[in-house]
């Protein structure tokens, strides 16, 4: 079997003497949706905040591409942070507010590509064009998109990466029911099309069984038992 995009191995967070989570397991392969499902405040976001480096855990490994990523110096985890991308509950907090649209899909292009005005502007259009973005979208501020565009804005900017792993955390809580479809699809789709793994933070089950090929229980600070789902729906 080939290696796993992430393990994450025997984890432990404490915030003094609250234990957060201990001895949390998972691997997540190529091309697979693991979910995570916990009550609220069961440590599911912490989870995640230590998986891409926001948070650092009181003990246990993580594992990206057979690498423990808690023994990297501050200069080799920034050169594969941009593999390991997160998607946030409150996904404008991502975005610049003075910035258009079509600015904030390019800015992570701008950083790390290399490429030239030409190519970015393209590189751009064919990821705005990849997530479903009309022109009109990408020439408004954050503040004047919906929910939705702003989730695919974010998904466009993340993209541009060509991550192996993204941290999904409830990316589809604060949108309407018809709106989290269409997200959700939008996700599937571009998982065929690139090969990339999502952690799909939710306590939502009923979306996390349509979605996901495993789901990791996490009960009382630890993961209680992963259960794999028969056929994941193209929704």
């Amino acid at each position: 079997m080939s290696l796993p995009v992430l393990a994450v191995d025997e984890l432990a967070m404490s915030f003094g003497t609250l234990e957060v989570f201990r001895n949390v397991s998972f691997s997540v392969y190529r091309g697979e949706t693991l979910g995570l499902f916990g009550k609220s405040g069961s440590g599911k976001t912490t989870i995640g905040k230590c998986i891409v480096g926001l948070e650092k855990p009181t003990g246990g490994e993580i594992r990206v591409q057979g690498a423990n990523i808690l023994n990297m110096g501050k200069k080799e985890f920034r050169k594969l942070r941009p593999k390991i991308q997160m998607i946030f509950q409150h996904p404008e907090t991502s975005l610049d507010p003075r910035m258009k649209a079509f600015e904030n899909l390019i800015e992570p292009l701008k950083l790390h590509s290399g490429l030239k005005q030409d190519d970015l502007l393209k590189r751009g259009e064919e990821l705005a064009e990849l997530t479903g973005l009309r022109p009109e979208h990408l020439a408004r501020y954050p503040v004047q998109l919906s929910g939705g565009e702003i989730q695919r804005i974010v998904l466009a900017r993340i993209m541009a990466l060509s991550p192996d792993f993204i941290v999904a955390d409830e990316p589809t809580s604060m949108l309407d029911v018809s709106v989290q479809a269409q997200i959700l699809r939008l996700m599937q789709k571009l998982q065929r099309e690139t090969g990339v793994s999502y952690l799909l933070i939710s306590h939502d089950l009923e979306v996390l069984r349509k979605v996901c090929h495993r789901i990791a229980y996490l009960d009382n600070g630890t993961i209680s038992s992963i259960e794999n789902i028969k056929g994941v729906v193209k929704i």
